[in-house]
Parts: structure tokens; C-alpha cells; sequence
């Protein structure tokens, strides 16, 4: 009987194509993740969830910094991309602050959706891979960049200053957010305060072009 059991086992794994047991993988990895802490979450744990055995989850990714590397990685393309889209599909007429509002509600719509600390690009986690702490810094690079872009004149020191004070601010306050229980009543206040931080330092909404 149980090597029946095994043999139907094996056989029902056999199914998934590799990009379905990749995906498979990597959500059993995100919910283990989130109700856990990096260093509590066992690879035989995310296996059992995936309904895959240990060697398979191995076959997929080299080790456990691997597999978390990939879910944050995911976690991450998922917000860079939702903040493309809802700029690209602004108003011409739309105004620099409401362009910078989207993308605040974009990164606070991200963390609320799974409510851990790892998935926001602003966390620093004591036990996380340093392969994680990278992508974290390229996604913020990579949101600077984004506003730098706009910039009237992109080598105005202050301006450049600006920016990366304000997403250290946007990150304390969403984490304070997060830590809070994502209060629906604290949302618009928080976009509100991000929004007037970028704005004292910039001095002006005038020094970001809005969209064309």
C-alpha cells in the first residue's frame, strides 16, 4: 500500500510542467516566508507545501538563500512593473504630485497584499541573504532613477538629495504601516506625509516635469 502511495506520488509530481512546479515552488515559498521568519522556514516544509519532495525543490533552486532570493526577487518585479503601468496610463494633463501619489499607493497596495516585512524594498532583515539586501538596493536605484528622469535639471544636487531622502521616509513610514496592521485610516495620511516630504525637499512640484 504505501508504495503505492509513493508511486501515485511520484507520478502526480511528474504532471506540472517546470514552469507549473516553478510557480508552485515559489508560492508555497512566499506563504512559508511570510508566516515565518527567514531563519524559522525549512526547505522540507516549502517541499510538503508544494507537494514536491526536498530533492525537487533542490532541482529548481540551488539552496534556501536561492529560493528566497527568487520570491523577493518576484516580489519585487511585481511592484517595479504595477508602477510602470499605472504611470503609463496617466493623463498628459496629470500633474508631478499626483504621478509620485501612484507610485506611493502602488508600493503601499504591494506590502498590504502580504503584510511582511520582507516584501517591502525598504526592510533590512537580520537573517536574509545578502543576495536580498542587493535587490533591495537596485530597487530603489531603480525607483530614484525613475524621478531623477524627471527632473528639470537632472544635476541639481539638491534635487538628487531629495529624492532619496524621501523614499527613506516612504520606506520608515510604510514599514510603521505595515507594523500597525496596514490601519485603512492611516493610508491616506501616510501618501499625504510622503508626498509633503519629497515636496519641502524639492522645494517645489515644478522641478519634476509631469507626464507627456
Amino acid at each position: 500500500m504505501l508504495s503505492t502511495m509513493r508511486s501515485q506520488d511520484r507520478h502526480a509530481r511528474q504532471r506540472l510542467s517546470p514552469q507549473a512546479r516553478t510557480d508552485a515552488i515559489l508560492a508555497a515559498a512566499t506563504s512559508a516566508f511570510t508566516a515565518a521568519t527567514y531563519d524559522q522556514v525549512s526547505v522540507s516544509a516549502i517541499a510538503a507545501a508544494a507537494a514536491a519532495s526536498e530533492a525537487l525543490v533542490y532541482r529548481y533552486f540551488e539552496n534556501k538563500p536561492g529560493l528566497y532570493t527568487a520570491v523577493v526577487r518576484l516580489q519585487f518585479e511585481r511592484l517595479a512593473a504595477r508602477q510602470e503601468e499605472v504611470v503609463a496610463r496617466l493623463d498628459p494633463n496629470t500633474s508631478s504630485r499626483d504621478l509620485v501619489r501612484l507610485t506611493i499607493e502602488a508600493v503601499l497596495d504591494h506590502v498590504k497584499t502580504l503584510r511582511a516585512a520582507w516584501a517591502s524594498p525598504f526592510f533590512t532583515g537580520a537573517y536574509e541573504p545578502a543576495a536580498v539586501q542587493d535587490l533591495r538596493r537596485q530597487y530603489r536605484r531603480d525607483f530614484a532613477a525613475g524621478l531623477a528622469e524627471r527632473l528639470d535639471n537632472p544635476d541639481y544636487r539638491r534635487a538628487q538629495l531629495a529624492i532619496v531622502g524621501f523614499l527613506g521616509y516612504l520606506g520608515a513610514a510604510a514599514q510603521q504601516w505595515v507594523d500597525d496592521g496596514c490601519p485603512a485610516a492611516d493610508r491616506g495620511p501616510l501618501v499625504e506625509a510622503a508626498l509633503g516630504a519629497l515636496q519641502g525637499a524639492l522645494g517645489d512640484w515644478g522641478s519634476l516635469r509631469p507626464p507627456t
